[in-house]
């Protein structure tokens, strides 16, 4: 090796030593501090939040919260006996699952209205109108949307969420949502077929 490419690449070996040192002290491309949790492994902290968590919180809380207020309603003015079962059932877990959802939730600040979204306040104005069966078809309509949106929601969070505590209330929840979605649909089977009509 001749005398210049030696003196080239020691130079540049220097240069690239010098460069990377600078690199850490200087700058830092993933706006970590090196203590960090969880930067050892390349991956976030279980008890860190990303946007997805703050979503899903909104977004379930808006839900648990029309599940609760329609099932009150339908607790009132249901007229088949397993419909009012059903409601009894939905305000109970319901108020449950809310207040550990909030609690588990409390420091993303999601922003939660305090009255029901556009669409729910809908569905009440409509249930408010009905009575007999017909109010009873359809709460247990607007159930079995609710549920089968509500179980999406919760996948949805199970893979993409960043929090470990809320991702496991998601995978703890996800059956027994898909268990009342079920019962809700039995329910309507029960209704249009006229079984339901038993008190």
């Amino acid at each position: 090796m001749s005398r210049h490419v030696s003196v080239f690449v020691l130079a540049s070996g220097c240069a690239l030593l010098a460069s990377g040192s600078f690199a850490q002290e200087e700058t830092n491309p993933a706006g970590m501090s090196p203590d960090t949790a969880g930067k050892e492994m390349a991956r976030p902290a279980p008890e860190g939040s990303n946007t997805q968590d703050k979503l899903f919180v909104r977004q379930a809380a808006l839900g648990g919260q029309a599940e609760v207020e329609l099932s009150k309603l339908a607790q009132k003015k249901a007229t088949d006996k397993s419909v009012r079962e059903f409601a009894d059932r939905m305000v109970d877990v319901h108020s449950k699952s809310n207040q550990q959802l909030l609690k588990l939730g409390r420091g993303l600040n999601p922003d939660l209205p305090k009255d029901l979204d556009p669409e729910h306040q809908s569905v009440r104005n409509e249930l408010n109108k009905a009575s007999g069966q017909t109010f009873d078809l359809a709460y247990i309509s607007a159930q079995i949307q609710d549920h089968q949106r509500t179980a999406n929601l919760l996948q949805w969070h199970i893979s993409a969420g960043q929090n470990e505590a809320l991702r496991k209330y998601s995978s703890e929840t996800l059956p027994e949502v898909m268990d009342h979605l079920e019962h809700a649909k039995e329910s309507y089977a029960m209704l249009t077929q006229g079984a339901g009509s038993r008190r």
